[in-house]
């Protein structure tokens, strides 16, 4: 009899987790269908503490029995769903505090390193047309936020890094949703050396008039779109944990891209070639403009599109 109560709790297993997976997995399914915007990872990633008290509950009371199993579902979804409701009605909230203006001039420096880091929000760039500027824009910071800003030129080379600092993106506290955004133009005829990271959030970066001698991009969770220039040889890295990435290639760039995905689903033009997880554009062999890009993206989908010449 003992013998039977061992194997019955052995098989007995936990709903929370499962649970758990099976949600996940459904709104990765909405995502990839266009149903369910990525922004919702956004909120997910704020709730996290949420699914360590499931697990918690789950442990406590979960594994006693099946009734107890439910009672722990039932509580998780419970303050889940308080937690979500605290969030849509801003309890608690960091908005938009602040407003700074960013502005640096070249200083004589022919060329540039710049590295754009907001920790959560919405970061747009494009390019800066006709000024003696290496920066400028507008940046709209949360509670407590403050812009950690270092600027130097040596010999020709400036160097430029404009970062977020005392920002939280833990649960109920700092959002994004039109609120924390960052809004800057690059000098367009300068060659850059760009670095951008985020941790949630969205991005929109038209670098079609940049000129750019390399481009490192990662982002945590959100959504980057990001417009490569037409002309140039560089080498580009796109990094997202969880989210969408659509890059766009202008016609007259060619590119060689390798992929590296985890479930993450991906769209290519038909016309490129494609070798186990390298794929290259018709002309890219003998091409004056053309791009070396490797793309990681662990959960989500990754969208290469091409744009017709400006």
């Amino acid at each position: 009899m003992e013998n039977n109560n061992v194997r019955r709790s052995i098989r007995r297993g936990s709903l929370v987790g499962p649970a758990i997976l099976v949600g996940l997995g459904i709104i990765l399914l909405l995502n990839n269908f266009g149903t369910l915007r990525w922004s919702v990872w956004e909120t997910i990633f704020r709730l996290w503490p949420v699914l360590v008290i499931g697990v918690g509950l789950d442990l406590l009371i979960g594994h006693r029995s099946i009734w107890g199993s439910l009672l722990a579902l039932v509580l998780t979804l419970a303050v889940f769903t308080g937690a979500l409701w605290l969030l849509r009605t801003d309890v608690g909230i960091g908005t938009a505090a602040t407003t700074e203006r960013v502005r640096q001039a070249l200083q004589g420096a022919t060329q540039a390193e710049v590295v754009i880091a907001p920790t959560v929000g919405r970061l747009t760039i494009e390019g800066l047309q006709e000024s003696a500027n290496l920066v400028e824009g507008t940046l709209m910071l949360g509670t407590g936020e403050r812009l950690a800003r270092d600027f130097a030129v040596k010999g020709d080379e400036a160097t430029l890094s404009l970062r977020s600092e005392g920002t939280s993106i833990g649960p109920v506290v700092g959002t994004w949703r039109d609120r924390r955004t960052w809004d800057l133009s690059l000098a367009s005829d300068v060659p850059l050396k760009l670095e951008i990271s985020m941790d949630v959030g969205q991005a929109e970066l038209n670098l079609a008039d940049l000129t750019l001698s390399e481009l490192n991009i990662s982002m945590g969770v959100g959504q980057t779109i990001v417009t490569l220039p037409d002309k140039g040889k560089f080498q580009a890295k796109i990094y997202s944990d969880i989210g969408q990435t659509v890059i766009i290639i202008p016609t007259g760039m060619e590119a060689r891209i390798m992929f590296d995905t985890g479930i993450a689903a991906k769209q290519v033009p038909s016309d490129f070639r494609r070798q186990d997880d390298v794929y290259t554009s018709p002309g890219y062999g003998s091409a004056q403009n053309r791009v070396d890009l490797e793309v990681s993206q662990d959960i989500g989908n990754v969208t290469i599109r091409r744009s017709a010449v400006r």
